[in-house]
């Protein structure tokens, strides 16, 4: 009987650990994705826990009667012939270029615009690496919205991104079938056919609330006991704000140290946007874009509504900032340039790989932290974009 008793307890034990074991390899969560969390690398910024979650576009934000663009394909071109090799180019068949062909059109008033309207069935047959070239392609060309501003994630939330506690597998299978990739991310673009085939109002909605999530982080900052907080306050309170982070982060130290939400370490301009949508600019359809939120980072005012000018973005970073050597600290501008000197986008440096940041002005665009990477992955050519740091001089 003891021997017995024993094997049989060495068994339940051994299926316990193989049960737990095989459970974290087969059923646990990649790093990064939608239910974990890690901490960042160590640096001056202390001890940060990142939980990655996905943002979802308030509900008065959403309607059953959104478009996503207005169903063509626009072309910087002034004949059919030009038209035509822009579409071989991309990966169309000469039968499925030929179709296209019969309904270009010119645009009014545009000389140098053709436009055509693609059947529903060819925008369906491409395969995903002839959509990815040739979407890429139409992104290039600002009047294709649905290309330029596509619903966006990265291979590591597409699962959550998808929820299939929330949409049917058939509509999670034509969507994949339909999106596109650049790099690590994937784009859906041809989401007005996929609605226009959906006839609850409620499923259309819960297409489109999944849709519009946006990937962030969470981060929270480890205060330690025992009141020596000093590399904190130095490294959080940059810009005169010393009085601003230090009460807080002493007050929990001698408290005998414990988590913090990151929002407490951030400008007013900054928290009081933190994980929320904006609000559009007045009369328009747009809210401000990322230039206007990284260089009002620190305004403690009403925010610098010129700074919405590109042109006065480029004349404020000459004038106020200077380039960065070694390694960038809180409040930094990331600058993402491409070869020829033009910037794309920009962000504000946090800690390690995160930046606060807001990509781009659609009003389904909130203020969040965001990876490097994840913030790359939606950007053309994004192996030869270069990142660049400046400062506030005399910061």
């Amino acid at each position: 009987m003891t021997w017995n008793t024993l094997f049989a307890i060495c068994s339940i034990a051994l299926i316990v650990f193989v049960s737990v074991w095989g459970g974290k390899k087969l059923f646990g969560k990649t790093p990064g994705s939608i239910g974990t969390s890690c901490e960042l690398q160590p640096g001056p910024w202390g001890k940060i826990t990142a939980q990655p979650v996905l943002i979802e576009a308030p509900a008065s934000l959403l309607t059953v009667n959104f478009r996503l663009g207005d169903g063509h394909w626009y072309f910087r071109a002034h004949t059919t012939d030009e038209v035509g090799a822009f579409l071989r180019e991309g990966g169309l068949t000469p039968q499925q270029t030929a179709r296209v062909l019969s309904s270009v059109q010119a645009v009014p008033g545009r000389g140098d615009l053709l436009a055509a309207a693609p059947p529903e069935d060819i925008v369906r047959s491409l395969a995903t690496d002839v959509r990815s070239h040739l979407y890429d392609k139409l992104a290039a060309v600002p009047e294709n919205f649905a290309q330029v501003e596509p619903f966006r994630i990265t291979d590591l939330h597409l699962d959550a991104w998808l929820d299939p506690q929330r949409l049917p597998p058939d509509l999670i299978r034509e969507v994949r079938a339909l999106m596109w990739r650049r790099g690590s991310g994937l784009f859906f673009s041809d989401y007005n056919i996929v609605a226009d085939k959906i006839s609850s109002p409620a499923l259309k909605l819960a297409l489109l609330s999944q849709l519009t999530h946006k990937a962030s982080v969470v981060l929270t900052l480890q205060v330690p006991p025992g009141g020596n907080v000093d590399d904190l306050v130095a490294y959080y309170g940059v810009n005169g704000r010393i009085d601003k982070v230090a009460p807080i982060l002493r007050a929990l130290s001698e408290a005998g140290g414990g988590t913090i939400g990151f929002s407490n370490m951030l400008p007013i301009f900054a928290r009081g946007r933190l994980y929320r949508f904006p609000d559009p600019l007045p009369g328009q359809d747009i809210s401000p874009d990322c230039h206007w939120t990284t260089f009002n980072f620190f305004n403690q005012s009403a925010p610098d509504d010129t700074l919405n000018d590109a042109v006065q973005v480029s004349e404020v970073l000459k004038a106020k900032y200077e380039p960065v050597n070694g390694q960038p600290r809180f409040g930094d501008v990331v600058l993402l340039t491409l070869p020829d000197s033009s910037s794309i986008h920009s962000a504000t440096y946090i800690a390690d790989d995160i930046v606060f940041t807001k990509n781009g002005p659609s009003l389904a665009a909130p203020y969040l932290f965001s990876t490097v990477q994840e913030m790359l992955a939606f950007y053309p050519n994004s192996e030869s974009i270069r990142l660049a740091y400046y400062r506030l001089k005399g910061s």
